[in-house]
């Protein structure tokens, strides 16, 4: 029997979580599942999935509605699913679609990816973990700690790490002796968790030091204009590059005309960018995170941990890797053999997730609880926070005169 699997994502925009997700479904049609992906949020015209490409799998939207009416949303997405049944329903950081998983078919299992190590994933799994058959963690430190939090499901919790196409051999990089490093920066230019006040730093040092270093930034995100505007001198000396939004291809592309991947993140779960850059022998210059970056970056055999926060520790590796060609290619060579043989392939993780899909779907026995049919309101659709949302801005105003 064909394995369908239902994906919803409240927005299709371009990130982490999504763009692994597109992979795995092109890859599980490959194997011969029927992927299927629904745009659940109030208006899904306001994300097109331009950034796709090739897409092997069938993608579409609920109507649209208004931002409150999470109630007709929910009920249109498992009338859908109940059509589809038996099948796998992952919500795709859809937590408003998640809570609608007790009404999902006897015949159906649901299933809970936790992407990062970010707090709102915790919460979500404390409070409505135990209605999914099971959750997949894409770190072993989030599978972990996952276990010692919940060990009544430990069985459950599962580690299912990011894969990524890997090519036959790494790009030829072919460069003159006087040509600077290539490094690229390519994710949501936030503050929060990716810090990239401490990249805009970083740029700045290597400006005026005179390093052979040139960066490429993709990416947007809230904090945007100020990043821009805080390294003003390297982009207008051609030091820094803004590069714009890039397709799924057009990434792929960068990586493989640069020499260096930075990320200064405070927490992650396991970046797709990381992997992907690895991929193509792209030395990793990353933030020693708890999870994920440890768990495929090696400093000084693949790549460079950097303390959360030490500019001077990426500095002074991005300099090694501009003045010494021959540990660029080491560590290089070393990335990309870590994706091909390391287990974060592509094919490696379509096929763990089709036989846990399977397992799921051939023993009703892993459904552990009785699921009553009566969808959970998410909290912050009730009235009570709606209330006190008012109330919030209520007194801000006040305060505020």
């Amino acid at each position: 029997m064909t394995t369908r699997i239902i994906v919803s994502s409240p927005s299709m925009e371009l990130g982490g979580a999504n763009k692994t997700m597109a992979s795995l479904l092109n890859a599980l049609k490959d194997r011969g599942c029927e992927p299927e992906w629904i745009c659940t949020g109030h208006n899904p015209t306001s994300d097109d999935g331009g950034w796709l490409g090739e897409r092997r799998f069938k993608m579409h939207s609920l109507p649209s509605t208004q931002l409150s009416a999470v109630r007709q949303r929910q009920a249109l997405l498992l009338d859908h699913l109940r059509k589809c049944s038996p099948c796998i329903y992952i919500p795709n950081f859809d937590f408003d679609m998640a809570c609608a998983v007790p009404a999902l078919s006897p015949e159906s299992a649901a299933v809970f990816i936790v992407h990062s190590d970010e707090p709102i994933y915790y919460d979500f799994v404390a409070d409505y973990g135990h209605l999914f058959n099971a959750i997949v963690c894409v770190s072993r430190f989030i599978t972990e700690k996952l276990q010692r939090l919940h060990p009544e499901w430990a069985e459950r919790i599962v580690h299912i790490p990011f894969g990524v196409d890997c090519p036959a051999r790494i790009p030829t990089r072919e460069k003159e002796p006087s040509a600077p490093l290539e490094v690229a920066y390519c994710g949501r230019l936030s503050f929060y968790q990716k810090r990239i006040q401490d990249l805009a730093e970083i740029i700045r040092r290597c400006h005026l030091d005179r390093l052979p270093v040139r960066f490429r930034i993709s990416g947007s995100g809230p904090d945007e204009k100020a990043f821009f505007q805080s390294i003003a001198q390297p982009l207008a000396e051609g030091t820094a590059i803004r590069v714009g939004f890039l397709s799924n291809a057009q990434v792929l592309d960068l990586f493989a005309n640069s020499d260096a991947l930075v990320i200064t993140s405070d927490f992650e779960g396991l970046p797709a960018v990381l992997l992907e850059a690895m991929a193509y022998g792209c030395v990793p210059v990353v933030s020693h995170t708890v999870s994920g970056m440890a768990e495929v970056v090696q400093s000084d055999e693949n790549g460079f941990l950097v303390p959360i926060g030490d500019v001077d520790g990426f500095v002074r590796a991005l300099a090694r890797l501009a003045a010494e060609p021959e540990l660029r290619h080491h560590l290089g060579s070393g990335a990309f053999e870590r994706i091909k043989t390391g287990g974060f392939t592509l094919t490696r993780a379509a096929a763990d997730y089709e036989n846990l899909f399977k397992a799921l779907l051939n023993n009703p026995n892993r459904i552990s609880y009785k699921r009553n049919c009566e969808v959970i309101v998410p909290e912050k659709y009730r009235l009570g926070a709606k209330i006190q949302k008012r109330i919030n801005w209520l007194l801000r105003d006040v305060s505020a005169q």
